[in-house]
Order: C-alpha cells, then structure tokens, then sequence
C-alpha cells in the first residue's frame, strides 16, 4: 500500500531519524547528501536513495532542492517484487524513471494524492526493471548521463564515475561512439532540450539551464551547429506537424 507520493522540499539539516514504512526519494532538482544506517552518499537527479524501514538516517540538502518522495509499506516491495532494490540504497535513476518523475512534477501534489496507486507502482516498477544493467563502469555512466544530462558533468566526473583514468575514458568514447566524452554530451543535451521544446511550454531560457547549457544563447549556438535551426523555429516546426 502506499502511503503518500509528494514532492517536497528539506530543511538543509535534517538530523538521525527513522520511520516505519520505506521510503524513496527522488530529486527532481539539487542534490542530497544522506547517510543510511551509516552508509553515506550524495544523490541527484541520476540516482535516487531507498531507505528500509527502521533504518537510521540523516540529509543534507541544497538551497532551493525538491524531491519526490514516495513512503510505502515494507510489503509493497516485496509485492512488487524488488526488495533487491532496498539492498543497495543508492539506486541508478534509469530514463523511464525520469520521465515519471517530470510527470509527476508537472501534476502537482494535489494531483499526486490521488494518482499515488497508480504512479507509485510504476516508478518503483522502473527502477527494478533496470537494475540488471549497471554492472559494468561504463554502462553505469551512459546511464546515469542519460537520466541526468543537465548536471555538471566534467570529464574528471565523468572519468570518476566509470572508475577510470581520463585517458581511459576519452578511449571508451572513441571505441563506442567516435568523439569525445564532451562531444556526446552535447548531442545529449541536445536532444533532452528538444524533448523539452517538443512536449512542453516552459520558456526557452529555462529548457536550456534544464538540459546542461549555461543559457539560451549556448543552446542555441549548438543546436545551429548541429542541426542548422534554432530552439524558437524548432519549437514551432513540432507544433505545426502536430
């Protein structure tokens, strides 16, 4: 059963507490340092963290972070079938995820209230579904890129994350994808802010610090080298082929 699905924002401390129900949080935007019965980490919009019930532990959050969370009985894991979720604490958000969560964002709480029966399975369900495929460094990377292209990924970050030298990393790139680390994350930005510009409204200036791009000119300025157009004629080509 679930008990509530809400997006909700911290207090920058949060001190060692425990409940009896689990309980997923998702970040939406910012970042969150928590510590799970005394296995610290730091979670983004690439990761989510799972806590079991009874366990202790303790948040530290940014200015202006949101979270969707999601409490639920510790006999709703195992209905679903992914305890093994709980097993790990930090779990990689795949791409079908982060869409749920936008979703849920874009309703809003009053609205997830009532959806919660139906939206919680299905976000608990994405998760599970793709915890087979973050065995190897790098395809815990790609992925992780994937779900959150906008973050501040340096290459040093990058090259952290996959559990590799910069050399390393640069030759895997080459190897998978001919161009740099850099390069292929453009591309990927690229293609979240026309996913963006596609099925939403928001002003441009907020898709393109969404997507990863200092402002709406960068955006701009790669979109025209990539794809000879611009956001704004981009935008409008959608909408006119329906």
């Amino acid at each position: 059963m679930f008990l509530s699905l809400e997006v909700r924002s911290y207090e920058r401390e949060n001190p060692l507490h425990h409940h009896d129900h689990a309980q997923l949080v998702l970040p939406i935007r910012g970042r969150m340092e928590i510590d799970v019965g005394g296995r610290g980490g730091c979670i983004d919009q690439s990761l989510a963290a799972l806590v079991t019930p009874g366990s202790v532990h303790s948040q530290h959050t940014d200015v202006d972070s949101r979270f969707l969370v999601l409490d639920c009985t510790p006999t709703t894991l195992e209905t679903l079938q992914i305890g093994r979720l709980a097993q790990k604490i930090y779990v990689p958000i795949p791409p079908a995820t982060r869409r749920l969560i936008e979703f849920a964002e874009l309703i809003g709480n009053a609205q997830l209230s009532i959806a919660a029966s139906q939206l919680g399975p299905l976000l608990l369900s994405s998760l599970g579904s793709d915890t087979s495929c973050f065995s190897e460094p790098m395809e815990q990377l790609l992925a992780r890129l994937r779900a959150n292209p906008g973050a501040n990924w340096s290459n040093e970050v990058m090259a952290q994350v996959a559990n590799m030298s910069m050399s390393q990393l640069h030759q895997r790139f080459r190897q998978l994808f001919e161009m740099s680390p850099q390069a292929w994350l453009t591309d990927l930005r690229i293609q979240e802010a026309q996913r963006w510009l596609r099925g939403t409204s928001l002003p441009i200036a907020e898709i393109a610090l969404r997507a990863g791009f200092s402002d709406q000119a960068s955006l701009t300025r790669a979109m025209q080298r990539v794809s000879a157009t611009t956001p704004a004629v981009y935008r409008k080509a959608q909408k006119q082929s329906g």
